[in-house]
């Protein structure tokens, strides 16, 4: 564990960076909608299947969507809190994925 402000400091903040270049892949729908995301919670891909590409099924494809992209967020809170835990070494810290 880390036991001084300025090396807590060095860490989050390579924890930042390192958080920025990881991914979370969802897929929902069987295969119908596919995002992914970073540490940051920024959307870097999101790809349809040809096959729910049709005005018919927009209101499907519009649920697909956001459970895809919350699932995604949610993976990528699981993601923050495991790498602070290894950070903190254990120590059960509040939500703080914000500073991500």
């Amino acid at each position: 564990m880390i036991n001084n402000m300025g090396a807590i400091l060095t860490e989050v903040q390579r924890l930042q960076q390192e958080l920025k270049n990881k991914t979370i892949e969802v897929s929902e729908g069987e295969g119908a909608f596919r995002v992914i995301i970073n540490g940051h919670q920024e959307v870097l891909d999101a790809r349809f299947s040809p096959s729910v590409l049709s005005p018919e099924k927009a209101d499907e494809l519009r649920a697909i969507v956001v459970r895809a992209v919350n699932r995604a967020i949610n993976e990528s809170k699981q993601m923050i809190k495991s790498e602070l835990g290894k950070l903190t070494g254990g120590l059960n810290l509040p939500d703080i994925s914000g500073l991500f």
